[in-house]
């Protein structure tokens, strides 16, 4: 037999048995992979984890979620709800209607934190917009995640809450969570149904 072609032999064996283990067992390494990083990521979610409310940003459906990684990792748990004041009026202007919303949303947000065990520091910010308050408030409590609401798949570009998105994603290297609910989901926080996939942008 030759010495030759028994090699080349056992190298082509062996080249058809390694593209074929890949092509049989990629999908699960790859899937294991995405775990395995994604567990990572999920350990790394420490101290606070800042959820943001707006008369546009609804962070609602997302807030359970928010309390159980709180939870979970042992993390301090702020809701902050921005009430955007016009150019048009002072900074301290009297708006009782969006501080009557602001009241409501972080005092159901309190309740469904005490309800899993947990207490959460709740935030009124005043601001121009929504943005650079998130940025700001990300920093005062040095925030590892940011959860920033939940919007229609693809309907969010160009309205007020995407605006506020773009404008943290581009200013901030905190993780940012996103929410992304289909037309049938009620964005409430007393109605939660299933949780809707999320877009998050890594550090």
């Amino acid at each position: 037999m030759d010495p030759l072609g028994t090699i080349v032999g056992v190298a082509i064996i062996a080249a058809i048995s390694s593209t074929l283990y890949t092509m049989l067992h990629a999908p699960s390494s790859r899937t294991e992979m995405i775990a395995a990083h994604a567990a990572e990521q999920a350990q790394e979610i420490t101290g606070v984890i800042l959820v943001v409310f707006s008369s546009h940003i609804h962070s609602e459906v997302l807030m359970a979620l928010a309390v159980r990684m709180a939870k979970g990792r042992q993390a301090q748990l702020v809701a902050i709800y921005i009430i955007e004041v016009p150019l048009t009026l002072p900074i301290d202007a009297d708006l009782p209607q969006e501080e009557r919303a602001a009241l409501e949303v972080l005092t159901a947000a309190e309740a469904i934190g005490r309800k899993a065990g947990l207490e959460i520091i709740t935030r009124t910010i005043r601001d121009r917009q929504a943005g650079p308050a998130v940025i700001a408030a990300a920093r005062e409590e040095n925030a590892s995640l940011i959860v920033m609401g939940t919007y229609r798949e693809h309907r969010y570009a160009g309205a007020p809450m995407g605006q506020a998105i773009e404008y943290v994603l581009g200013q901030t290297g905190t993780d940012v969570l996103i929410g992304v609910s289909s037309v049938t989901d009620m964005e409430s926080m007393f109605n939660l149904g299933p949780t809707p996939p999320l877009h998050a942008k890594g550090k």
